[in-house]
């Protein structure tokens, strides 16, 4: 595994993106992060 595919390390910036929430609204990180600060979980696969 090349550090390119390793994933973010604690403390390195990330890109902002927009996704669907769970609901199907539009989740915008950078303007989430300016109301309040969050964590962020991703999973692989299907639920």
């Amino acid at each position: 595994m090349d550090a390119m595919s390793a994933g973010l390390t604690t403390g390195q910036p990330i890109q902002n993106f927009e996704l669907p929430d769970e609901e199907g609204r539009p989740f915008d990180l950078y303007e989430r992060l300016r109301r309040e600060p969050l964590v962020l979980v991703f999973y692989r696969g299907d639920w």
